[in-house]
């Protein structure tokens, strides 16, 4: 369990995160939306450990992130950001494998781990390409087997989604709710509210730093809000199947 407390954090002496307080369960999957500028990414940095905050506390199992050692911290929690290098010249699998140096598998559990991350996010067919050599939705689904390869209990992403096509963003959504739904912590950031309605158990809004909205999808993801934090009119309809909500303007 993450537990957040009236959490502030200061980047270059300018407020980002303003007095937010949380607590995130294991079991669910939560995604953060917001506008650019919101402090999506600050939240998350801050969640896995890399940008301390500047008042306030977070704590996982009742330890702060500041109380692990840095492989302790890696173990726990495995993070993918937002912006990777392109330029990597190893495959795709040797780049997958050094998520389980991380962990606490064994050798024969490295490979496997390997071989269902890549399975999971459809690269299998691409397992011995060099990263540069591959598309940015193909490196992007290398990044992500990377960070599950890491079988850390608590997995942090900050838009893992971009750059990746309508089907393999689906994938990745999926994926991602059926590992939550195992007991895992799933916490990522998103644009794309039509996928986060459709996938996401729980939706925080942000909005200038702080937390605006805290539901399930059909409780936030709601027209009056939506336009206000995005500063443009944003209308809601619901999927004729399961009644989720669909965001156009």
């Amino acid at each position: 369990m993450i537990e957040i407390r009236d959490l502030d954090v200061r980047l270059g002496g300018t407020p980002v995160l303003l007095g937010l307080t949380v607590t995130i369960d294991p079991g669910a999957l939560v995604c953060i939306v917001g506008p650019n500028g919101a402090g999506k990414t600050t939240l998350l940095r801050t969640l896995a450990g890399e940008t301390a905050p500047s008042a306030g506390r977070i704590s996982v199992d009742g330890r702060t992130p500041a109380d692990l050692t840095i492989p302790d911290r890696a173990r726990l929690r495995a993070y993918l950001a937002h912006s990777e290098r392109s330029d990597i010249p190893y495959p795709a699998r040797t780049v997958v494998g050094f998520g389980t140096h991380l962990s606490t598998l064994d050798g024969p559990g490295q490979t496997a781990m390997v071989d269902r991350a890549l399975e999971d996010m459809e690269i299998a067919d691409i397992a011995d390409r060099r990263v540069a050599s591959l598309s940015g939705g193909e490196r992007r689904r290398v990044a992500i087997a990377r960070t599950l390869a890491q079988d850390a209990h608590i997995v942090v992403l900050d838009e893992p989604t971009d750059s990746l096509d309508l089907g393999h963003a689906d994938v990745v959504l999926a994926h991602l709710a059926r590992l939550a739904a195992g007991g895992r912590t799933i916490v990522v950031s998103s644009h794309d509210l039509n996928l986060a309605a459709r996938h996401a158990d729980r939706i925080l809004v942000m909005s200038r730093g702080r937390i605006v909205a805290d539901g399930a999808a059909s409780e936030v993801l709601v027209p009056e809000l939506l336009s206000d934090v995005y500063r443009c009119e944003v209308r809601v309809m619901r999927h004729p199947d399961d009644g989720s909500p669909i965001i156009f303007l």
